[in-house]
Formats: C-alpha cells, sequence, structure tokens
C-alpha cells in the first residue's frame, strides 16, 4: 500500500514510499524548520527520496526523530540526542531481520493491511516456530505501535488487527498429534481481556505435541476450577495482565497449587502457594508444562 495523503486522528499513515516533510513535523511534534535544521546540521531525516528528489521519511526515520524530540524535551542537547539514536559510526551493515520484519508488520497494521500482516506472520511461523515468531517478530511489532508517537485513535484499530492477525494464523496451525489425551487448561482470570499470550502458548504446546484446551478472557473463577477437576486436566495456567481485585482469590480455591501455573506481569508481589509456580516468560511457562 502507498501513503495514504491527508488527516487521520493525528497524521498520514507511514507507507513504504515514506512521507512529506510537512507530515512528518506532525508525527515528531516539532517545526518543518526544525527537521531541516536537523537534517542539515546532524545528518539525522529523511533517509528516503523521490525519483523527483523529494525527501521522504520512512517509519524508521520517524521512530528516529521523535526519540530526538523526547531527549530534548528531557533536557538533552539535540547534539547529544542525535547521537543517542545514531550511536557510533560504524560501517554499514544489513539490518537485523528480525527487527526489520517487525517493524515492516507495525507499518502493515497501520495501514491497516491484514494480507500483508498476515502473511508476514505466516512465513515468521513457518520458518521459526511459535516462540521465536513470538519473541522476535511479534512482540516487537506491539512495542513499535505502542512506542509511536501518535494519538490512541491512530494506533489502537493497528493493536487490534496485529491481535487479530496473530490469533487467526495461530489458531490454524494445529500442530503434531497430542501424545495423550491429557491437557493443559489456559485460562484468564475473571477480569483479564488480554486472551493473546494464552493462544500464543497453546500454539507453543500444539508444536510440542502437548494437548492445550484454551478458555479465553475473563474466565469465571468457577469455570477455572471445573476445569482444574476434569479428569483429563493435568495442569491449570491463570493468565492475569491488569491488576486484579482479588489477588490470589481463583488460585486459592484450586485444589492441587502443585498444578497450577500463575502466568503474566500481575501476579508479581501477589502472595500465593509456594507451590504454585509463577511465570512471565513464554519459554519459562513451557519449560514449567514439559512433561515429567
Amino acid at each position: 500500500m502507498t501513503e495514504v495523503d491527508g488527516n487521520v486522528g493525528g497524521g498520514a499513515c507511514p507507507g513504504p514510499a515514506g512521507v512529506s516533510i510537512g507530515t512528518a513535523a506532525d508525527y515528531v511534534g516539532v517545526s518543518v524548520e526544525t527537521l531541516r535544521a536537523w537534517q542539515r546540521r546532524y545528518g539525522v531525516g529523511a533517509s528516503a527520496v523521490t525519483p523527483g528528489g523529494h525527501r521522504r521519511y520512512t517509519f524508521d526515520d520517524l521512530v528516529r526523530l521523535r526519540t530526538v524530540h523526547d531527549l530534548v524535551e528531557a533536557g538533552e542537547s539535540t547534539a547529544t540526542a542525535v547521537r543517542a539514536v545514531q550511536g557510533p559510526r560504524q560501517p554499514q551493515v544489513a539490518p537485523d531481520p528480525d527487527v526489520s520484519a517487525a517493524r515492516r508488520l507495525a507499518g502493515a497494521c497501520m495501514e491497516l493491511d491484514g494480507y500483508a500482516a498476515r502473511q508476514l506472520v505466516g512465513i515468521a511461523l513457518a520458518a521459526d516456530g511459535v516462540v521465536r515468531t513470538w519473541e522476535a517478530l511479534i512482540r516487537p511489532a506491539f512495542t513499535t505501535l505502542e512506542r509511536l508517537p501518535l494519538p490512541p485513535a491512530r494506533t489502537v484499530g493497528a493493536e487490534h488487527l496485529l491481535s487479530h492477525v496473530v490469533l487467526g494464523t495461530l489458531g490454524a496451525r494445529v500442530g503434531r498429534e497430542p501424545r495423550d489425551r491429557s491437557a493443559v487448561v489456559l485460562a484468564c482470570a475473571p477480569a483479564e481481556q488480554h486472551e493473546l499470550p494464552m493462544a500464543v502458548l497453546a500454539a507453543a504446546l500444539a508444536e510440542r505435541a502437548m494437548r492445550a484446551t484454551l478458555l479465553g478472557s475473563r474466565t469465571p473463577a468457577a469455570t477455572v476450577a471445573a476445569a482444574a477437576v476434569m479428569p483429563t486436566s493435568v495442569r491449570v495456567v491463570l493468565y492475569a495482565h491488569l491488576q486484579l481485585d482479588d489477588p490470589g482469590g481463583v488460585i486459592h480455591s484450586l485444589p492441587d497449587p502443585t498444578a497450577v501455573v500463575a502466568a503474566g506481569p500481575a501476579w508479581d508481589g501477589v502472595p500465593l502457594d509456594p507451590a504454585v509456580r509463577v511465570c512471565n516468560d513464554l519459554s519459562d511457562c513451557l519449560s514449567m508444562l514439559r512433561p515429567g
């Protein structure tokens, strides 16, 4: 997709061809004259040029320039801020493929290009598997979107699109036939809406021929307790990202704390039974759920 001209919720979307200096100034929060001065004095600015000789600001340029702006606002000199984003001068090398791919994925979602986003995620999953795709592509793409200097009206749609693309792409991955009928129950705390991490964990378990039952967001406490005593349930993972109204309440109601994994940042500092394992990392959760 090409650049979308015009203002929608704070600015045009930076497409592959880049955006004009006026649009870039709106993104960064400075004047056009300031951008020209940074380019002239410090060599930081637009990295693309049209066939007609006009400078164009790419997705990476906007993120870099916004960082300069924020550092200057925090009291750094412009020269120091520019050095911070440019780093020491080194010979040109190819960009890290994962960083590049994550930025392309974030850019596709900013353009609401679901097809391109699905292609990027699908190719990565086929080549690298769930864990590396999550750590090296999907999470960095979310981080890039969160750090964009734009109003929520511009970024929320991109974040929603990325979530749905990931859920749909992971849902199509069946994995190998599970070794047995025993299943890991994956649930979210009663007030937790963030289902995506558990969907990622379910796909990673499927790759390892481990059966997982995903109960989804806002799982009622009684449902978690009932699932925990099913004959086929071997582990319960309870995810919480948001602050809990009743810390540990659901877990305390489960019959076997040794079979429980409390996943997500909301459990930090929450007093739990010592037998309950706590994790906030995909690889750590997989290790805790490994049979034997």
